[in-house]
């Protein structure tokens, strides 16, 4: 009679995505956000790094735009007035062309302190901690009061996204190709049924398939 060939073989859950929660600005570690091992969704926030000394950069980068700006305006109505004289001869063609390169320069330097504001803002925004990704965020890395560091990249913790999952397995070649040899003479589609039993026994819930014609006897 036909007779079921049954193959077990040990097996190793793996998250689908693992992403790694580190620091992106440095300070020190004002609180934990969340509770250890609990599912969070992208977004949530998982740390609050002092956010003091990056307010306080903020501040300055906004200053130095304002004195640029004003720095700016004054170069605009110098180079308005310059070229009214200039057709009546009051000034010369070289007077004229200096102002108009002090007026470009401070456009330039506007633009720069722009983009420093704009830098200090999304340094301020990395202070608070967020998850990038739907998952399982495990044990904190860092306590409350460590000094984390954007250059070293401190991990804070890590967020494993468990559904779904990757169950890994191996079997020696010989066995993969006799298995292979075996379904390419019983015909149909190469596939067979996976069953998950846990390590007390009971079997998961769900089953699966697994193609073995196009499994590489390589992997």
């Amino acid at each position: 009679r036909p007779l079921s060939r049954d193959i077990e073989v040990p097996g190793r859950l793996q998250a689908v995505r693992t992403a790694e929660v580190r620091a992106r600005v440095d300070g020190i570690l004002e609180r934990r956000l969340y509770a250890e091992g609990t599912d969070v969704r992208a977004g949530r926030e998982l740390f609050a790094i002092d956010p003091l000394p990056l307010q306080a950069k903020l501040a300055a980068a906004e200053a130095t735009l304002a004195r640029a700006e004003a720095a700016a305006a004054n170069a605009k109505q110098d180079l308005a007035r310059y070229e009214s004289l200039v057709g009546k001869r009051a000034i010369s063609q070289q007077e004229l062309d200096a102002t108009v390169a002090r007026a470009r320069a401070a456009d330039a330097d506007v633009a720069a302190a722009r983009a420093q504001v704009a830098t200090a803002r999304l340094n301020l925004s990395y202070a608070t901690v967020t998850a990038p990704i739907d998952g399982r965020a495990g044990r904190a890395a860092v306590t409350e009061g460590a000094l984390v560091s954007a250059g070293a990249g401190t991990l804070l913790t890590r967020i494993e996204q468990l559904d779904p999952m990757y169950v890994n397995f191996s079997e020696s070649n010989e066995d993969l190709l006799a298995i292979r040899q075996t379904l390419e003479r019983r015909g149909g589609d190469g596939s067979v049924t996976v069953r998950l039993f846990l390590p007390d026994g009971t079997e998961y819930g769900q089953t699966g398939r697994l193609d073995f014609l196009d499994l590489s006897i390589d992997e």
